[in-house]
């Protein structure tokens, strides 16, 4: 696979920004719906989707992934550098997330969320291969079993060359023939590992491809027509169209619009300095994982100050939406950044020590 275009594309984090803030009003708007916060719906009518920002999620990390270690294909040397890679952006942190999150509930915190009971619940907790149906610690989760999973797939293409695209083309068979989606967050192995969701990773590559092959003046036009597709299928759900009839034009249409944003900034036509909005991209990550738990506690804090201080509810939603975000993304500055970059030095390739030979006579 070819790579053109910008060594880091600010289309694609600036993507994960806006992902990233739409889960999280999703989620703010539930938790102040329910009767121990406000008891109130708030701008229902704009965030009833925002989950769907996990399924773009899934779309952009086939094409990131493609983009980033497309030159890796077939070159069974380079699987090391992968892995590592894989690794540290995924566990380090959620390790950290987990093990807090975790002492806080045995000591009498976090009431409405329960740890693991078997052996096969902490492995699947703290590795993220679900073995079991059960809701994970920490909710979002569920969506990281997908992504390892993907990545595992994807060192196939590193190793195997034919083999792995084989082995990922059986899976995506598998996937596209199972069709069952998962009752997330408490879904069984089967249906998490042959989700239709898994496809959006394959449409995430294509999307890739496209961009890396097409002709440019097309291929900006996809953003357009992803952003046209995306809001038909929108209205058409709206209108009684059920989610699962949906999904994968859903996916569709997020291909084409990172597809097209990626064109776009390849040609220099795409705004690449906003400075915020690509921080929160940087951090979408720890916002991802942090956000419920922040939403919680921010949330409790504004009503028990709304009980001295006169607070209107658009006002309690605006400041937690904002803080939640500002909290995820200084975790990331503070400590998701540092920890990564720690991590890929520490089990990065050392050189090995060249040998001086002396040869006497």
């Amino acid at each position: 696979m070819g790579v053109r275009g910008p060594v880091q594309l600010h289309a694609l984090q600036q993507g994960r920004g806006l992902a990233a803030m739409a889960v999280v009003a999703y989620h703010l708007s539930i938790t102040l719906s329910l009767p121990r916060y406000l008891g109130q719906e708030l701008f229902v009518d704009f965030t009833r989707r925002g989950n769907l920002g996990v399924d773009f999620f899934f779309v952009l990390s086939g094409f990131i992934i493609a983009f980033a270690h497309g030159r890796d294909v077939g070159r069974a040397d380079r699987l090391r550098n992968y892995l590592v890679r894989r690794f540290a952006r995924l566990f380090p942190f959620y390790w950290m997330c987990v093990g807090i999150f975790c002492s806080l509930v045995a000591l009498g915190f976090g009431t409405a969320v329960e740890l693991p009971h078997t052996a096969s619940q902490w492995i699947s907790t703290a590795f993220l291969i679900r073995l079991d149906n059960f809701a994970f610690p920490i909710a979002p989760a569920w969506t990281l079993v997908h992504e390892l999973a993907f990545y595992l797939a994807f060192a196939l293409f590193i190793v195997g060359g034919r083999v792995g695209v084989a082995a990922f083309a059986l899976w995506m068979l598998a996937c596209l023939m199972v069709f069952e989606y998962p009752n997330e967050p408490n879904g069984s192995p089967w249906a998490t590992y042959f989700s239709p969701l898994n496809l959006n990773f394959l449409v995430g590559m294509l999307a890739f491809c496209a961009w890396t092959h097409g002709r440019p003046v097309i291929v900006k036009c996809a953003f357009a027509a992803g952003l046209a597709l995306l809001g038909t299928v929108y209205v058409l759900e709206r209108g009684g169209m059920p989610y699962n009839l949906l999904q994968i034009a859903y996916a569709v249409a997020f291909g084409l619009i990172i597809a097209g944003a990626a064109a776009l900034e390849s040609a220099g036509q795409w705004p690449s300095n906003a400075r915020l909005l690509n921080l929160i991209g940087d951090a979408s990550y720890s916002i991802y994982l942090t956000h419920l738990a922040f939403l919680g506690l921010l949330a409790k804090s504004m009503i028990w100050l709304s009980g001295h201080v006169p607070l209107q509810p658009e006002l309690i939603y605006t400041v937690v939406f904002v803080s939640t975000v500002a909290c995820g993304g200084l975790l990331h500055l503070l400590v998701e950044r540092p920890l990564i970059e720690a991590c890929r030095k520490r089990l990065a390739d050392k050189p090995k020590p060249v040998l001086l030979t002396q040869n006497v006579g």
